[in-house]
């Protein structure tokens, strides 16, 4: 079957106790364009996280798209290492560029709003796509069909 082959991208960590001269760690982004039901489009960073339930994005990126969050179903949700944050639910089509394009229902969480990019999860990203990770070559797979 077709496959789209992405390299995994470095990311600088700044220096902390363990690591004082900080780390390159290279992680599997991708840029995608969000597209909501108003028309909206916004450009930005995903990271594939197979650990995310679901896809999620930053709740300041509804506002780019003309969301309102107060009209979204909501629900506590919650991740390794952080606290519940109310998440706020509504679809999106999601564009990889290479003919990767779906739908999904993805949520938005304020506790991203500083990190500035996606989680493409398990529920409407891993759910349609057969993904594989090669660690030692920095890349990854797509599978398109």
């Amino acid at each position: 079957m077709p496959t789209v082959e992405f390299p995994f991208l470095p990311v600088a960590i700044g220096p902390t106790e363990p690591f004082p001269n900080g780390q390159i760690a290279f992680r599997p982004l991708a840029l995608a364009t969000l597209r909501a039901a108003t028309g909206k489009t916004l450009r930005c960073v995903v990271l594939l996280d197979s650990g995310a339930d679901s896809c999620v994005f930053p709740t300041s990126f509804a506002s780019v798209l003309g969301l309102d969050i107060l009209k979204m179903k909501k629900q506590l949700t919650g991740g390794v290492g952080t606290s519940a944050n109310q998440t706020y639910y509504d679809s999106l089509e999601i564009d990889l560029g290479s003919g990767i394009q779906f739908k999904s229902y993805v949520g938005f969480i304020p506790g991203l709003d500083g990190q500035g990019i996606g989680l493409l999860g398990q529920s409407g990203f891993f759910s349609y796509y057969n993904v594989c990770f090669y660690q030692r070559q920095l890349k990854f797979t797509i599978e398109t069909t």
